[in-house]
């Protein structure tokens, strides 16, 4: 590859008044110190009042729960019906013994016997001879009867429907207290983020126009007057920007004013014979100084 190709190769660099400047957010911490300390400042005022005010939401969100989670235990429910068990007995056979046939009547061995004793004797038989009955019942007979209300499936249902239902309402209200106090959180999170992006944002449009007024000024300490070129828009310190433009136009000015008089020295002594002298040298190089300084 010649010269020629290599040349023809090489991208021709655009002007630097042709594509505006974008911000970029790796340059967006031009003065660490200000932009730092101004937004770290607004962080931390907003992040305290929002710790306050989280703690105080919170306090009155969990004393409206507690007091709408005692409302919601105290509802009284149908209750179930409490279910008796019945002894029953069994019907048990009674069968009465035959009566035993009368024995005969011993004859009377002494007709003399007083009939008293007669009497007597004859009730004390009687008594012995008389049937007695003897009832066992068997245990095993006695049967346990339930006594079930006819409503009963109705009401166990309703009993337990309503305890489903207070303690849905219970999760709802403990859901409803985490919500909030997650809110909270991604709220002030939000709120630091936003706070910190936007004022390192906003500092960056002061801290810019600075910037670019101490890089003029360090130039023009070192002898150089570069074209000042305009705020980007949406920058601050405009007024302080425009006054320093117009400063550096006429300081500019001074310099062609000062060549074109160098200039006219130079050619006057030329013109006199004098083009060779020392003095006419050291202008020439001045003349060349400043015209480079305005490059």
């Amino acid at each position: 590859m010649n010269e020629q190709q290599r040349k023809d190769a090489t991208p021709t660099p655009k002007p630097r008044g042709a594509v505006p400047y974008k911000r970029s957010w790796k340059n967006l911490l031009i003065n660490k110190r200000y932009q730092l300390r101004f937004t770290l400042f607004m962080v931390g005022l907003s992040t305290l009042l929002m710790v306050g005010l989280g703690f105080w939401v919170m306090r009155v969100a969990n004393e409206t729960t507690e007091v709408s989670a005692t409302s919601v235990r105290g509802t009284p429910c149908p209750k179930i019906p409490v279910i008796e068990a019945v002894e029953e007995l069994a019907p048990v056979p009674m069968k009465l013994p035959d009566a035993p046939e009368p024995a005969p009547e011993p004859a009377p061995a002494d007709d003399t016997e007083q009939p008293e004793d007669a009497g007597s004797a004859g009730s004390g038989s009687a008594d012995e001879e008389r049937p007695r009955v003897k009832v066992q019942i068997d245990e095993s007979s006695m049967t346990m009867m339930v006594a079930v209300p006819q409503d009963l499936g109705q009401k166990v249902v309703a009993h337990w429907t309503c305890e489903l239902k207070l303690a849905a309402k219970l999760d709802r209200l403990e859901r409803g207290r985490l919500r909030i106090l997650w809110v909270l959180i991604g709220t002030g999170l939000l709120l630091v983020l936003g706070l910190a992006a936007y004022g390192i944002k906003m500092t960056h449009k002061v801290a810019g126009p600075l910037f670019k007024v101490g890089l003029y000024l360090g130039k023009m300490k070192n002898g150089r007057f570069d074209k000042v070129y305009s705020l980007r828009k949406g920058d601050q310190l405009v007024d302080f920007y425009e006054h320093f433009k117009h400063g550096h136009a006429g300081i500019v000015q001074m310099q062609k004013d000062d060549i074109a008089r160098v200039k006219a020295v130079i050619a006057a002594a030329e013109g006199s014979g004098l083009g060779d002298h020392a003095t006419i040298a050291e202008l020439r190089d001045l003349v060349a100084k400043k015209e480079k300084s305005l490059e």
